[in-house]
Parts: C-alpha cells; structure tokens; sequence
C-alpha cells in the first residue's frame, strides 16, 4: 500500500510543487551508484527526524525509508545524524522504533545523537544517555555501551561522536576527545576515508554563528560549543575526513551570500570535508529549502561522490552534487 501511495504523490508532487517542493529535479534516474560496478561504498545520509508520536512524522519518515529500500542498488548504510526525537521522551522513541519497523532501507543503520535526543523533561542527562543505548539496539541491532561510538562497513570506518550534557550546544568530555583520537589514529592506518558523525558542526563553519538565526550571536552558536577547536584539531590531523552533520536546518546550497553570511552544505580544507544536511522533517530555512532530503554518499577508490536527493519524493537534486577527490 505504502509503494502505491508514494508512487501517486510522488507524480503529484512534480505536478504541484508541494509538500516537498521537488521542482527542478531529476525524476527519471534511477537510485544506483553513477559507477556501480566500481562503487565500494552507498550510503544515505540524513538529518533531523525530530520524531513525535503523532503518526504524521512516522509517516513522513516511512516516505524516505521506502525510497531506500527500493532503491536499485542495495544501500550498505542509512546514517542519521541526529536529533532523532523532538524531546527525547519514551514515546517518541518508540515511535521512531514503530516507523522503523516493517522496513530494511540499508544492510546498516547507524544512529547518532542530537541535542534534543539529551532533553527527558526533568530526568537529566543519564536517562537521555540510556535512552539513546537502548533504541539504538531496538532500531539498528546494534549493541553500543557508549552514547559515542564506533563501526565498519564495507572496511570504512564511521565514527559517531556524541553531547555528554543535556544542553543545545555539545560538550565532549577529555575522555570521548581521547577515545575520538585513538579511533581516528586505527581508522587512517588503512588510508580509506574516515567518515565521522556529529550532531553539531564545527563552530564558524557554514555560516555560523549568523546561520543559527539567533539575533544575538556568540562564536560558538549553532556548533560543538567549547570543545569545538580540539574536535577540529584531532580531525583535520588526518587525510580524507568527512564530518557529517546536521542541526542548523539549512537546506542544499552551493556557496552563496545568504543576509549577513555565506553559506554553502559542503566546505573544503584540504582533505577535511564538513558536510552539513538538511533538516528530514522540517521545510529548511533558506537554499533548497526541501524536506526529505539528504544526501548519497558513493565512495570510490579515487573519489567520494555527494548526491544531494530527495528521499521522500524520489528526486534527484543534481545541481547541489559535489565531486570530492582523494588525496
């Protein structure tokens, strides 16, 4: 039923322009790799479910998930970048299990925490924390002892990085930052990209702080927060690094003045890449300003290929894609 229902909305929405607003996109490609046969590594990436236990957000999800799963080359991972739930409560995860479940969008899950992921009312962080354990199972198979963590896929390794407070902005302990510097040490042994995962990105990096869209701004606003330079420090020590993140719920934009600021979704500094997504559930503050969106990584031995794509109306956004050599 589900297969039916987004085929007719996907044909009226390219009709109508709503709900995801998926004009000027590509409809007609099919979801595989541009170099299939040569492709060692597929994965989507997205960012912001922000998961409530009203049905609607289920639903919405349900719309990408079945995009994945459909896809015609098998994903080897689906990466969600954070703020998983809308405030971190029982039932929200529960429903974000419930739209999960009847679906297999990729051989891997893996789930990283956001800021509103570390809100349980007045419970503190720690239930947040055993929350955040606990579903990640549920959802992903996966058995993780710590909010942060690391996994292989295909060889490459994805290292997710973690808030140790329930707070907006991300405090990381001297203990993650040593773990995150002993993982990054055994990931770049091998000389494949390191794909790293955060909630929050670097501070100053796209467009921040303006780009958070506070009226008063500090340096740090809408990134890591205090800790920030040391993350950057251990991460830009290693060759091929992609940060993955999410948060400040900008859509696809290629480099541009945007107000007092420029934004751009993907940033280069040598072989460092910070990579930001969109926000999946919510319509973006400025560029494509799309829901359901996220991109589609594809590795390759000379290059990684960034797809941007809408996961909900199976579109193609092909003027936000990046072609990011390997040093």
């Amino acid at each position: 039923m589900i297969g039916f229902i987004k085929s007719f909305l996907s044909v009226l929405l390219s009709v109508l322009n709503i709900f995801t607003f998926p004009i000027w996109g590509n409809y007609t490609g099919k979801f595989e790799p541009v170099d299939a046969d040569n492709c060692r590594l597929n994965f989507a990436a997205i960012s912001d479910i922000h998961m409530k236990d009203d049905g609607l957000r289920a639903f919405m999800l349900g719309f990408g998930l079945h995009d994945m799963e459909n896809a015609d080359s098998e994903l080897d991972a689906l990466i969600c970048s954070g703020d998983l739930t809308d405030h971190g409560y029982t039932e929200e995860w529960e429903a974000l299990v419930g739209a999960f479940e009847g679906y297999t969008p990729a051989k891997n899950i893996i789930l990283a925490q956001g800021n509103h992921d570390t809100w349980t009312e007045d419970e503190g962080y720690n239930l947040a924390r055993e929350y955040f354990i606990k579903y990640t199972e549920e959802i992903t198979g996966r058995k993780i002892e710590n909010e942060y963590y690391s996994t292989q896929v295909n060889g490459y390794t994805f290292i997710v990085l973690a808030s140790e407070y329930d707070h907006t902005d991300m405090y990381v302990s001297s203990e993650q930052l040593a773990w995150l510097e002993t993982e990054m040490a055994k990931a770049a042994q091998d000389g494949k990209p390191i794909f790293v995962i955060s909630h929050w990105p670097i501070n100053q990096s796209h467009g921040l702080p303006e780009s958070w869209g506070d009226d008063e701004y500090e340096p740090d606003e809408g990134g890591m927060g205090d800790q920030s330079d040391a993350v950057e420090a251990i991460l830009k020590k290693y060759k091929n690094v992609f940060l993955i993140s999410g948060h400040i719920h900008l859509g696809f934009k290629n480099e541009s003045q945007i107000g007092r600021y420029t934004y751009a979704s993907v940033e280069s500094d040598g072989s460092f890449h910070s990579v930001n997504l969109p926000a999946y559930m919510y319509a973006n503050g400025a560029g494509r300003i799309s829901n359901g969106t996220g991109y589609q990584f594809e590795v390759y031995d000379d290059r990684v290929e960034l797809r941007a794509r809408s996961y909900s109306a199976s579109v193609w956004y092909t003027d936000y894609n990046y072609t990011i050599p390997l040093a």
